[in-house]
C-alpha cells in the first residue's frame, strides 16, 4: 500500500493530475467571462 502512496506523490503523477485541474480552471474562467458579458449586455440594453 505504501508504494501506491509514493507513486501518486511522484512527479509525473502530479503533473498528470494537474492537467485536468488546469483544463477545468480554464473552462470555468471562460464560462464566467461569458456570463459576465451577458450581464453587461443586458445592462447596456437598459441604458
Amino acid at each position: 500500500m505504501g508504494w501506491l502512496v509514493m507513486n501518486l506523490a511522484s512527479g509525473p503523477a502530479r503533473k498528470a493530475r494537474g492537467l485536468p485541474l488546469a483544463a477545468l480552471s480554464i473552462a470555468l474562467f471562460l464560462l464566467n467571462l461569458r456570463r459576465t458579458g451577458e450581464r453587461a449586455g443586458r445592462l447596456a440594453e437598459r441604458l
